[in-house]
């Protein structure tokens, strides 16, 4: 076995030629299904975290019923200790109080329905980085009776920072909710339709202007693993009672989001579908001809006694070395490149650009830096290699010796 092992080393670099051309085929096949690969997981993962780290977080716990009727009224009570104690659970990173409502926003001569939402200033920036998005003014802190408003709704109302904003709306259990704050800091958002109508308070403040005091509308939970999302669901469900609470993930929360990802992820693969097809005909092909190249060969070393059972197991050895040092040199061209992308980003525009930014998502094209993505293309495409040399095999299980040799 080690003597076949050591002829089928010489038997590739005997002509360097077919065997580089041999490689060049499977490192160029390598290089573009990682590349493509990583460049759509990558995109998937920037969309999710742009979405879901500037708003829902990875999961969230409402009132039995919240979800499906977003009112006031379905608020529930959260004292310190409940917050304490979700947070103390094991596989939770931290817990985000939020209070969510809807009000109107009215400056000296306009007005527009805004989303207000009742903030814990520090905790919030662990999230959606809140802080980052502050353009003019400065960020809220914990206690504040001030309130940062989106740049297109402060626009609109011609309002900038130190005016003062109105907010009318309906409290708890229909008491009337009125308050005037003054603006400390305008925030700008990706999404036109996050910039048109968002207002940030303290939870406190936001807790009085609506006379719900000690309650909120959802708790943010994020866990200490993004991969964890579904075991730390389970494991609030558990803790919970399931009568007076709702845990819910994001992906059951944007639905949309996971559609598109879905349909993107689907056309993607048929893509990679294509792309492994044409390869698998490539590499083929220079099988194919290294094989007919090398029948007389094949005729004089069986004719020397090596059986076509050891000439079969040769080739294979043949091929598993080829494609073994194509891959690692497809592994080292690739990963440079993969690299650079990941932390250098394609920034589209025109009307893709536009796209993206109107589904809250930054307009880039990131790469993801991934082991599993660089190793489940190689695997693919060592398959794809080992499966071409079923010709040969075959060839050599009918193999004549004689009729080789005369050719």
């Amino acid at each position: 076995m080690k003597l076949l092992l050591i002829m089928a080393w010489r038997n590739i670099w005997r002509n360097r030629r077919r065997t580089l051309l041999t490689m060049a085929s499977i490192v160029l096949a390598i290089v573009l299904s990682v590349v493509m690969r990583s460049m759509q997981l990558g995109s998937y993962k920037k969309m999710i975290d742009d979405v879901v780290g500037t708003y829902t977080g990875h999961l969230q716990v409402h009132k039995k019923g919240y979800w499906d009727d977003k009112s006031i009224d379905n608020t529930f009570f959260a004292p310190d200790s409940l917050l304490s104690s979700l947070a103390a659970l094991p596989g939770v990173r931290s817990v985000i109080p939020r209070f969510e409502s809807f009000a109107l926003a009215a400056g000296r001569e306009h007005s527009r329905g805004s989303f207000v939402v009742g903030i814990s200033p520090e905790k919030e920036q662990t999230l959606s980085k809140l802080r980052d998005r502050v353009t003019k003014g400065e960020y809220l802190s914990s206690g504040d009776d001030g309130v940062l408003v989106a740049e297109g709704l402060a626009d609109y109302l011609k309002l900038d920072v130190g005016d003062s904003l109105i907010l009318l709306g309906q409290g708890f259990h229909g008491v009337n909710a009125a308050g005037s704050f003054r603006i400390k800091g305008i925030v700008s958002f990706a999404s036109p339709e996050l910039n048109r109508s968002f207002v940030y308070l303290d939870c406190g403040a936001m807790q009085r202007l609506f006379s719900a005091q000690h309650r909120l509308t959802c708790a943010v939970i994020e866990p200490v693993q993004s991969k964890l999302t579904a075991a730390t669901a389970a494991m609030l469900r558990n803790t919970l009672d399931p009568k007076s609470f709702e845990v819910l993930t994001w992906r059951q929360m944007l639905p949309e989001l996971v559609q598109q990802i879905g349909g993107d992820n689907a056309g993607g693969l048929i893509m990679l579908g294509i792309l492994y097809l044409v390869v698998a005909f490539g590499i083929f092909g220079t099988v194919l001809m290294m094989t007919t190249e090398r029948i007389r060969e094949f005729g004089v070393v069986n004719a020397l006694g090596v059986s076509s059972g050891n000439l079969s197991v040769m080739v294979v050895f043949e091929t598993i070395l080829l494609s073994l040092l194509s891959a690692a040199a497809g592994v080292v061209l690739v990963l440079p490149i993969v690299v650079y992308f990941a932390n250098h980003p394609i920034r589209l525009t025109g009307e893709a650009a536009t796209a993206m930014i109107n589904f809250g998502v930054e307009p880039v094209l990131p790469m993801l830096l991934d082991a599993k993505i660089f190793l489940a293309q190689v695997v693919v495409v060592f398959l794809i290699t080992m499966a071409t040399v079923s010709y040969p095999l075959l060839l050599l299980r009918k193999f004549n010796p004689v009729a080789a040799m005369r050719r």
